[in-house]
């Protein structure tokens, strides 16, 4: 199912077991990921495109998404101009253990060009001090205690969020 809320920038494919009863996708083998697992296994491959080429592959993807074959996907609405990267991204996400077989149904609809993040690697660039927060603090020209303070909201959210290695994970606000 394809999640377009217009006050989001990213536009989300998820099942619709997710949207209407809660299901949690971040699982691998059926089993709910904890928060441990989630750290050490899930990722997503990244690509990028236009948004014309991301919607298509949405659709394509979408019915893939339903049957869980792949978990979730989003992609940008729109250029984040603050990261410079000239292209909208679109970030297709599963376990690790899964991912060659994610990859098959992406090379199968055209995915051509790809890399892999774990998704720990990217909370540590979301953390104070990490390129990904550093920019877009300073894409929205945040500076002082406004910047100081949206670096100590992100920490206490991923502490917070992390406090119990062995809690079923329960997913990113988005």
């Amino acid at each position: 199912m394809i999640v377009d809320r217009p006050g989001s920038h990213f536009i989300f494919v998820v099942s619709s077991e997710h949207v209407h009863r809660g299901y949690n996708y971040v699982r691998y083998a059926g089993k709910p990921l904890t928060n441990g697992e989630y750290l050490q296994y899930w990722g997503k491959w990244v690509f990028f495109g236009n948004t014309e080429t991301l919607a298509d592959f949405a659709r394509q993807m979408d019915p893939f998404v339903e049957k869980k074959v792949i978990p979730a996907a989003k992609y940008d609405r729109e250029i984040i101009e603050a990261f410079e990267l000239g292209e909208c991204v679109m970030c297709v996400y599963c376990d690790f253990r899964q991912r060659d077989d994610v990859w098959g149904v992406l090379e199968s609809i055209g995915v051509a060009d790809k890399m892999w993040v774990f998704e720990k690697e990217t909370m540590e660039r979301w953390m104070p001090g990490g390129h990904l927060l550093e920019k877009w603090i300073e894409g929205k020209s945040l500076s002082g205690e406004a910047a100081d303070k949206v670096r100590a909201d992100a920490r206490q959210t991923f502490e917070t969020m992390f406090a119990d290695e062995d809690a079923e994970f329960k997913g990113v606000m988005q």
